[in-house]
C-alpha cells in the first residue's frame, strides 16, 4: 500500500512542478504578468495540496479505521507537504534548471566574445591584404616604367607573397621562419626601387626555427619605414631591422631616416600600425609591449610578442628554403 502511496505522491510532485516550471512561469512571470501569476500559484499549490493530504488521509484511514484525531493528522500532513512536498521539489528543480541556465548563458556569451573577437581579427587581417597589395602594386607599376625587364620578376616574388598570405595566413599562428621570410621577400621588392640610395641593415639572431607567431605582425611596420620613411625623401637613406629571439620571445626593432618635412598624405597614413596595434591587444593580451618613437630625423619601433613552440614543424613549399635575412646596400 505504502508503494502506490508513493508513486501517487511522485505523480503529484511530477505534476506541480511541471504545472508552475513550464506552465505558469513562461506564460505569466515571462511576460510580466506577476499578479495573475500569484494567483495561479496560490490556486494550483492549493489544489495539489488537498490532493496531497487526502492521499495521506486514505492510507492513514486504511490502517487506522478508528483514528479521530483528524486535526493533528492534518498537522502532520501539511508540514510534510511543506517540508518534503511537491513545492520543496518545484523550488529544487528551479533551482536546478536556473543554474543550469545561468552557466548555459556564461558559455554563449563567452563563444560570443570570441567569435566578435575572430570576427574582428579576420577583417584586420583582411585590411592588411588590400593594404600591402596596393603599396606593392604601385611599386611594380613604377619601377615598370624605368627598368621594365625586371617587372617580370617582381611579379613572380608578389606572386609568392600574396600565396602565402592568402594560404597559409588563414591559421591563428604560422611559422616565424615563413614569416621572416616574408619581410624578406617585401624588402627585396622594395629594395630593387630605391636601388643604391637605400642602405638596408638586417639582423637577425637567436633560433626562429620551429617557433609559431601571429601571421603579418611585422609586415606593416616594415611596409611603414618603406612608404611613410625613406618614400618620402630623396636623397641616401636607411632602415636597420633588427630580430632577436631570445626565451620564447621576438624582440623586434626598426627604424629609418625621416623626412624633416611631414609629406601631405591622402588620410591613409598609419592605418597598418593601427592595424597591428588592435591586432596585438587581441591576439597578445598582457603577452607583449608595443612602443613607437619619432623624432625629427628617425622613426623607430619596438615590439615584443611571446612565441610559441611548433611541436610538428609545418612545411610548405620547397622544405629546403630557409628564411634569410640578407642585407642590402
Amino acid at each position: 500500500m505504502w508503494e502506490l502511496h508513493l508513486k501517487y505522491s511522485l505523480l503529484i510532485t511530477i505534476g506541480y512542478t511541471y504545472l508552475v516550471v513550464y506552465f505558469l512561469l513562461p506564460r505569466f512571470v515571462a511576460q510580466k504578468k506577476y499578479a495573475l501569476f500569484g494567483i495561479l500559484l496560490f490556486f494550483f499549490t492549493g489544489l495539489f495540496y488537498t490532493l496531497y493530504v487526502l492521499n495521506f488521509f486514505r492510507i492513514k484511514n486504511e490502517q487506522e479505521p478508528s483514528t479521530d484525531n483528524q486535526i493533528l493528522m492534518t498537522w502532520y500532513f501539511s508540514m510534510n507537504f511543506i517540508i518534503n512536498g511537491p513545492p520543496v521539489a518545484c523550488a529544487i528543480f528551479l533551482a536546478l534548471k536556473m543554474l543550469k541556465t545561468y552557466y548555459i548563458k556564461i558559455e554563449e556569451k563567452q563563444l560570443l566574445v570570441k567569435e566578435n573577437t575572430q570576427a574582428e581579427l579576420q577583417l584586420l587581417k583582411a585590411q592588411v591584404h588590400p593594404h600591402f597589395l596596393f603599396n606593392t602594386l604601385n611599386n611594380i607599376y613604377s619601377f615598370s616604367l624605368t627598368q621594365p625587364s625586371h617587372a617580370g620578376t617582381l611579379v613572380l616574388q608578389l606572386s609568392n607573397t600574396l600565396r602565402y598570405m592568402i594560404n597559409d595566413c588563414a591559421a591563428v599562428r604560422v611559422s616565424l621562419e615563413k614569416e621572416i621570410q616574408l619581410i624578406n621577400n617585401y624588402i627585396g621588392l622594395e629594395s630593387v626601387r630605391y636601388g643604391n640610395r637605400l642602405t638596408m641593415q638586417t639582423s637577425i639572431k637567436g633560433d626562429y626555427e620551429h617557433k609559431m607567431i601571429a601571421p603579418l605582425l611585422m609586415l606593416p611596420f616594415v611596409e611603414n619605414s618603406f612608404k611613410h620613411g625613406i618614400g618620402m625623401m630623396r636623397g641616401p637613406q636607411w632602415i636597420n631591422l633588427e630580430l632577436l629571439i631570445q626565451d620564447n620571445r621576438l624582440y623586434f626593432t626598426i627604424s629609418n631616416s625621416k623626412p624633416l618635412q611631414p609629406a601631405p598624405t591622402n588620410g591613409n597614413e598609419g592605418i597598418g600600425l593601427i592595424n597591428v596595434q588592435k591586432r596585438l591587444q587581441l591576439l597578445y593580451p598582457q603577452q607583449h609591449e608595443l612602443k613607437i618613437e619619432s623624432t625629427e630625423s628617425i622613426f623607430t619601433v619596438y615590439m615584443q610578442v611571446a612565441l610559441q613552440e611548433q611541436s610538428v614543424p609545418v612545411e610548405t613549399g620547397n622544405p629546403n628554403v630557409h628564411a634569410q635575412l640578407l642585407p642590402y646596400a
